[in-house]
């Protein structure tokens, strides 16, 4: 697997490249967000990550050329940022169809980069989603998530009343302390309005 790093901080790039080594990643680097815009084609990478803050424009230009399959190919993109993104910039991420944003690289974030790659979460994470048939916004718990299947406790069984099993989540968000990840998933199994299980996708 392939993964392309764009940074332009030693510190930085050293942290994020052993960690995606770590994972079985190929790393290849570019300071220039420009010259890897040129060559991702060629470079063909599973996984993006951005330092977002060094390129605060044309993060999006990348996010937006790889994500339209017009390369032929749609990688997992992940941000880095140390600064919280705007109320604005988490809406445009999660419009262009970024996968995760990290806040920092000190162990825990390190661990959510990691778990972000993986589809596991800790406890502490929270999922909502837009409901596609009433369009309210469904918050709950998490109790479970690993190998891409999330338990789900909605905070009110109306909320999940009109799904279905089969039922298609277009819009939905993973926080933890570290990191928003942006997904798609799949209602697989639902337990009364009481509980439902996801594929995430």
């Amino acid at each position: 697997m392939k993964a392309l790093l764009i940074a332009d901080d030693d510190a930085i790039i050293e942290k994020l490249k052993s960690t995606l080594q770590n994972e079985g990643f190929d790393v290849i680097v570019y300071r220039w967000l420009i010259k890897a815009l040129d060559n991702v084609e060629e470079i063909s990478p599973e996984l993006i990550v951005v330092r977002a803050a060094s390129y605060p424009r044309h993060w999006k230009t990348l996010v937006q050329f790889v994500k339209s399959e017009i390369a032929g190919f749609v990688p997992k993109v992940i941000l880095f940022s140390e600064k919280k993104f705007t109320d604005d910039d988490i809406e445009k991420s999660q419009i262009l169809g970024v996968n995760g944003i990290i806040h920092s690289l000190d162990d825990d974030g390190i661990k959510e980069l990691s778990l972000i790659l993986s589809n596991k979460q800790t406890d502490d994470c929270s999922f909502i989603f837009t409901n596609p048939k009433t369009y309210s916004f469904v918050t709950g718990k998490v109790t479970s998530f690993e190998n891409n299947e999330l338990s789900f406790l909605p905070d009110s069984p109306t909320l999940i009343s009109s799904l279905k099993e089969g039922q298609k989540i277009n819009s939905a968000t993973i926080k933890t302390k570290n990191s928003i990840q942006y997904v798609k998933a799949k209602i697989i199994h639902k337990e009364n309005n009481q509980k439902i299980k996801l594929q995430i996708e």
